[in-house]
């Protein structure tokens, strides 16, 4: 008796990529602004490193700009 095989399964396109989970992104963001808003915000580069220059203690790590994506501003950040 011959064997039977099964018959292929219908072909499909390529699987839809993996829907991202909203509220974690939301979450996220929010955490983002909110650390955002709880540091000094410079509105120029070089106001932010004169404002690091004048209070740098002596020798170490001095504090160095940023900008920020989240408002467009100027942060420091140390090291």
């Amino acid at each position: 008796m011959p064997r039977r095989h099964p018959k292929p399964a219908p072909r499909r396109g390529p699987a839809p990529p993996p829907r991202p989970d909203v509220a974690r992104i939301a979450e996220q963001e929010t955490r983002r602004r909110e650390a955002c808003a709880a540091k000094v915000r410079y509105d120029t580069e070089a106001e932010a490193r004169s404002f690091a220059l004048m209070h740098s203690p002596g020798r170490g790590p001095r504090a160095s700009a940023y900008l920020c994506d989240v408002c467009g501003g100027w942060h420091l950040t140390r090291g």
